[in-house]
């Protein structure tokens, strides 16, 4: 068995809301940890929006207090929310502050900076004032004992030359996006595999958009079977499109399945 985590959102209807949030309605995200371990989930990657109640000693206290009482921890925190809708170098530095001593005050792990759409390092114009906010946010996230990760949509000699830019920093892989890229999984896990601390587990055909898993370009076996070579340790988490509201919960047991089942093959 591998132990598969989940980003928040996943477990609750989406009600118009997006595919992926803060389930910010009376006891929703709390729900979620209920209903995690019944559907095979040992973690939750947190979403964070602008106002998240990790930001309080009271928000904090009962994100504790619902962790120990479920056994689900809180192992990632995704800045998707705020860095895809607006430029990276735009957010204040009191708000990287929220967000690492937020994170750190839940002994949360990582968090993760998806460099992509308002925030990629593609475009030349604007990568040095995106490249001075990254570093800003590391030297911030030091502070706190916060590990970063970033996710961005560089393929893989561009991202092993960010890490040499940037050597405090991990990836999180996305298997869909960079099927979707058209990138090679091969070639990316040998350009920067060692430095991978989060998989997300999505599925896109090339050129296309997410799709459920197993429908998609992503060769899952071969996925696992490359990480193994590796022995890779970090965390595996779903990201896979979404199913018929009101049916979250089958949604993501017929996931865990078949990423179970991907596994047991690449062996």
């Amino acid at each position: 068995m591998i132990p598969l985590g989940l980003i928040q959102g996943r477990l609750t209807p989406s009600t118009g809301r997006g595919i992926q949030f803060f389930p910010n309605g009376p006891g929703e995200w709390e729900r979620e940890f209920e209903l995690a371990g019944a559907a095979g989930i040992s973690c939750i990657e947190w979403v964070c929006d602008p106002d998240s109640i990790l930001f309080t000693k009271e928000g904090q206290g009962a994100v504790r207090a619902v962790m120990q009482r479920t056994g689900i921890t809180v192992r990632n925190m995704d800045l998707h929310e705020l860095l895809t809708k607006a430029d990276i170098a735009l957010h204040p530095d009191e708000l990287f502050e929220k967000v690492c001593a937020g994170l750190a005050a839940i002994d949360g792990g990582t968090v993760e900076l998806p460099l992509m759409d308002a925030s990629s390092l593609i475009p030349h114009e604007t990568r040095e004032t995106r490249m001075v906010a990254l570093r800003r946010f590391v030297d911030i996230a030091k502070k706190h004992g916060t590990p970063v990760a970033v996710e961005t949509d560089l393929g893989p000699a561009a991202l092993a030359a960010l890490l040499g830019e940037v050597r405090d920093i991990s990836v999180v892989y996305d298997a869909g996006n960079s099927a979707g890229l058209g990138y090679d999984v091969g070639e990316e896990l040998t350009a920067y595999g060692t430095h991978i601390s989060n998989v997300h587990i999505k599925d896109k055909p090339a050129g296309g958009t997410t799709v459920p898993l197993g429908t998609g370009s992503v060769d899952f076996p071969r996925l696992f079977s490359l990480l193994q070579e590796m022995n890779y340790t970090g965390a595996v988490t779903l990201q896979a499109a979404r199913g018929e509201d009101g049916k979250e919960a089958e949604t993501i047991k017929g996931y865990v399945e078949f990423i179970q089942d991907a596994y047991e093959k690449s062996f």
